[in-house]
């Protein structure tokens, strides 16, 4: 079974490239079983789908509230680490 520090260098490797399938199994079981792993890649994924969007549109800016959902969660991962 994977640790969170082994699936999150997963799941951020298995955005630019194809995983082999055991480590990708793996990853599926640990993100089924780890909610604060499968909330990180989650967010790896909607990062990837904004970044890519705000390359066509260059004017593209995050709302107030995504700034304030964003910041919260950071400041709730820094108090539970």
């Amino acid at each position: 079974m994977l640790n969170c520090r082994q699936a999150s260098q997963l799941a951020s490797r298995a955005m630019d490239e194809k995983l082999p399938f055991w480590k990708s199994l793996s990853l599926k079981i640990h993100l089924l079983l780890c909610r604060s792993c499968d909330n990180f890649s989650k967010q790896l994924d909607f990062l990837r789908k904004v970044s890519r969007r705000s390359r066509v549109n260059p004017d593209f800016q995050l709302t107030d509230e995504a700034k304030r959902r964003i910041a919260a969660t950071l400041s709730d991962k820094q108090t539970s680490d």
